[in-house]
């Protein structure tokens, strides 16, 4: 555990550097004891800041001391932190911590996170029905801070299951009795505005947890043979973080994003399979942009989060606001950036192709397994050849894959069954030769891999990262899109000037140490 000190006042406008440490007393480097391993802060400490928070601000009291609270943070110059350090704590002094500190109490926390749900569980299986508003508010805040994009609670034919997706895979988190079940659905249906005596039809809410004014949950009901499930999604505006660092774009790549959205029209489209963090990346273009000199534009189902500075409109077809209809109303309200959450039809591929066509930069979604086949697709949703060679400026194909637990992760030689999976992927071989890691030297190479520890659920990953590749248009590409050609026409063309698929991409991520083997071939199966 290092944590460094760094000098605050309560009233100091904006929070300093990290300070190197020297001899002077006010920027003296602070370690925790050795054994804060195995111990946790005291509970007076704790209890200063609940774990969604702890969560949200990757930050901790870790000593109360003189009347002078001690909060450790992996990012000491977060305005937030500094604002709620200034309303909360009379005096404070901010530490440096490392992510891995923040899941060390998080992890400890959230094992009597777990516990406390169990026996609020049992209080209210045993009749007291007063404890079922509690259990309801600490599963959802037991998914917040275990940092969970959705959560499902499935009643079965014995019991209740819960469990938490991270990092886009599902964990069996605990069971609750079958008996409390209804009591469960309906506080969630309360919170959410839903009509608890309807249980035949699905129905669909939003949920705003107190106290987090940056978060909500999408909520979803629907029968089951068991009983009835909700599925909770989590949208959580404070923790995004849409640098295109973060996301996992390189240099190179950047250059080619960069020079894209610097043109005044065209189409941008970002490509792959449901969950794979399309939006994500369109909302990260949109945050490099100087909205106050832009009138921005979005069309959204749903919107995921907000966004400062941009005018988000989520669609309706209730009251006939589709993305086709959407789109031609934004038309007339003079915008200079407009983004469609998804092509999902004729009619709104046909609106969007004229709309860049017309002087305005579009950025959309499309489902695609990579990126050449974008073009090919637009030819099949009816859009003229010449439209789709003029307009499409770039087109970006990605996957997400887990990131290595920093807290586990050691380098060790791979496992001679996996050396087999990549033997039998072609794409992946071939993938290795033109990077200057040939197959046959790999069995000899030493790879990061988790090996599982308590702040990674034992998975060996922690977070995800995207894996991608960027096709820009050229001469070439657009005489081949004017004759139709398939993709793999297009891709031996773009690879001629430079293009990489994402399994390159990938593999050199398992080379710097982020991702595995195992997490490229899983995600690129079909790529």
């Amino acid at each position: 555990m290092k944590i460094k000190k760094i000098s605050i006042q309560k009233d100091s406008k904006s929070v300093p550097k990290v300070s190197t440490p020297t001899k002077s007393k006010q920027a003296s480097a602070v370690s925790l004891p050795e054994e804060f391993k195995s111990v946790l802060p005291s509970k007076e400490a704790l209890d200063q800041m609940n774990e969604e928070l702890i969560a949200e601000l990757d930050a901790f009291v870790f000593d109360i001391e003189k009347g002078i609270t001690k909060v450790a943070a992996v990012s000491p110059q977060n305005d937030i932190l500094k604002t709620y350090c200034q309303q909360r704590f009379k005096n404070f002094e901010i530490y440096q911590a490392e992510p891995d500190d923040v899941r060390f109490v998080l992890g400890k926390l959230q094992s009597g996170a777990k516990k406390e749900i169990e026996r609020l569980a049992q209080a209210t299986k045993s009749g007291d029905s007063t404890r079922t508003t509690e259990l309801v508010d600490k599963i959802i805040s037991y998914a917040i801070s275990e940092k969970a994009s959705d959560v499902h609670v499935e009643p079965l034919r014995n019991e209740t299951a819960v469990r938490f997706r991270i990092d886009g895979m599902l964990h069996h988190i605990l069971s609750l009795p079958k008996e409390i079940h209804n009591a469960v659905i309906a506080r969630f249906k309360i919170l959410s505005n839903l009509k608890i005596d309807e249980y035949r039809r699905p129905q669909d809410g939003r949920l705003e947890p107190r106290d987090m004014p940056e978060t909500s949950l999408r909520v979803s009901t629907m029968p089951t043979l068991y009983g009835e499930k909700i599925a909770l999604r989590v949208l959580d505006d404070s923790s995004k973080d849409l640098s295109l660092d973060r996301l996992g774009f390189t240099e190179e790549q950047k250059k080619i994003i960069y020079r894209n959205m610097e043109k005044p029209f065209g189409m941008i489209v970002t490509s792959g399979p449901t969950g794979s963090g399309k939006t994500t990346t369109l909302y990260g273009l949109l945050s490099m942009l100087k909205t106050t000199d832009l009138n921005i534009s979005t069309l959204e189902d749903p919107i995921e989060f907000a966004l400062p500075n941009v005018n988000q409109i989520q669609v309706n077809p209730r009251v006939d606001l589709s993305f086709a209809s959407g789109l031609k109303a934004l038309l007339r309200q003079d915008p200079d950036i407009i983004m469609v959450g998804e092509i999902r039809d004729t009619d709104t591929v046909v609106m969007a192709a004229n709309s860049a066509m017309t002087g305005h930069l579009v950025l959309t979604t499309m489902h695609t397994n990579d990126a050449p086949s974008a073009f090919t697709r637009f030819l099949e949703m009816k859009v003229e050849d010449f439209v789709v060679a003029s307009i499409v400026n770039l087109v970006i194909a990605q996957r997400l894959v887990r990131k290595i637990c920093t807290s586990c992760g050691k380098k060790q030689k791979l496992d001679p069954t996996l050396i087999e999976k990549i033997k039998a992927r072609k794409d992946v071989v071939a993938a290795l030769q033109k990077i200057g890691k040939p197959f046959d030297k790999i069995k000899d190479e030493t790879f990061v891999i988790g090996e599982g520890c308590d702040a990674c659920l034992q998975t060996g990953y922690i977070g995800r990262i995207g894996i991608f590749e960027l096709l820009e248009l050229n001469k070439d590409i657009h005489d081949l899109v004017l004759k139709h050609a398939p993709a793999d026409q297009i891709k031996e063309a773009a690879e001629k000037d430079g293009f990489e698929d994402m399994i390159i991409d990938g593999i050199r991520k398992v080379f710097d140490g982020q991702t595995t083997f195992e997490e490229i071939l899983r995600t690129t199966r079909n790529a």
